[in-house]
């Protein structure tokens, strides 16, 4: 899939909106929270980075990502200082499994973000506020100091235009404005806070979090220990570790993977210690992928049918699971499988 960058907003000195013109004839299909991977080429070297859509299907015209510059990020830089309108760029398509569940009944939603982490949160925001009436929506946001707090007007006006719904709370470690606290979220704050927001009933109450992995530990262990269920919360990671080292297996002969991507169906052999995403690119079957650390959810299938052990798995919960969702990208064959893809290009 191909686009254009139509428009180029700056969000703050380190931060820009990218608006994303579609240029196939097949449609941008996307739901709030989700992210598009870009594929990019250096000297014959391809390089996958996913970016959260801040944009939100019908409400916003265009799909649209937000950008942070990352330290030592060779793309993030190479997007913030080289690319100009007009600019065409190839991407897979929309992904990702931090996405509300549309409710009609009244219920507390939790957003939980810190710095860039409001692009995907910011999609939701709009989103709850625009299609469910009787939801609270609470955001508690952590940054630096005003003025590098991504959407803050757009932010504020939400704010203002939801104030029966919606309550921002704003957390600045280094505020400029002479009145202003200092103030970190932290476990006994989150918690009291949360307690205190509270409106509905406690099991309906849905979290999605999204920032620095310690920030996200820190909110997760907490709620968990609060009594909600991890089917509650919802995670998104923007920093990839290095690959985890694969689990250990008694039965390491080689598998037969039948898998449908894209309506097209493939075949393929495995064996330990071989991903089942690995065996496949191996074999010249295009699979959709980008972390390839079981955190970002791109490489997700359903199982039909064999069993899949997964060497880390930071982002399906239980009742995907259940499903028979599985992270190719961390995952071994533990027998013959069949796999779905569903609607994905690679």
């Amino acid at each position: 899939m191909r686009v254009r960058i139509k428009s180029i907003v700056t969000e703050t000195r380190d931060a820009a909106s990218f608006e994303l013109e579609p240029l196939d004839e097949s449609s941008f299909n996307y739901s709030a929270g989700q992210f598009i991977t870009i594929l990019f080429r250096f000297s014959g070297r391809e390089i996958r980075r996913s970016y959260s859509l801040s944009s939100t299907p019908g409400i916003d015209p265009f799909p649209v990502i937000t950008i942070k510059r990352v330290i030592n990020g060779e793309i993030s830089r190479y997007m913030l200082e080289h690319s100009k309108i007009g600019d065409e760029l190839e991407i897979l398509a929309p992904k990702g499994l931090f996405i509300p569940d549309l409710s009609d009944s009244a219920r507390d939603i939790f957003l939980l973000a810190a710095g860039s982490g409001i692009s995907p949160v910011f999609s939701i925001l709009k989103w709850i506020l625009h299609n469910e009436p009787h939801t609270q929506v609470h955001l508690f946001f952590q940054n630096h100091s005003e003025k590098s707090t991504i959407f803050r007007q757009m932010i504020e006006e939400y704010a203002e235009g939801f104030s029966d719904r919606f309550e921002w709370l704003d957390f600045l470690s280094n505020p400029q404005a002479e009145d202003a606290i200092s103030e970190r979220i932290n476990n006994e704050i989150l918690e009291k806070l949360v307690l205190e927001k509270l409106r509905f009933k406690f099991q309906d109450a849905r979290f999605f979090i999204c920032g620095p992995n310690s920030f996200m530990r820190m909110c997760q262990f907490t709620l968990l220990l609060m009594g909600f269920d991890e089917n509650q919360l919802r995670r998104e990671f923007f920093l990839v570790p290095p690959p985890p080292p694969p689990p250990l297996l008694e039965d390491t002969t080689s598998k037969r993977v039948s898998v449908i991507v894209s309506g097209t169906a493939h075949e393929f052999e495995t064996h330990y210690p071989v991903t089942i995403l690995d065996a496949a690119l191996h074999n010249q079957i295009r699979l959709p992928y980008s972390c390839k650390t079981g955190r970002c959810a791109a490489c997700v299938a359903k199982c039909i049918s064999g069993k899949v052990i997964m060497g880390n798995n930071e982002v399906l919960t239980e009742a995907d699971l259940e499903k028979g969702l599985v992270l190719t990208c961390v995952g071994y064959a533990e027998s013959d499988l069949q796999l779905v893809y569903e609607e994905s290009n690679s």
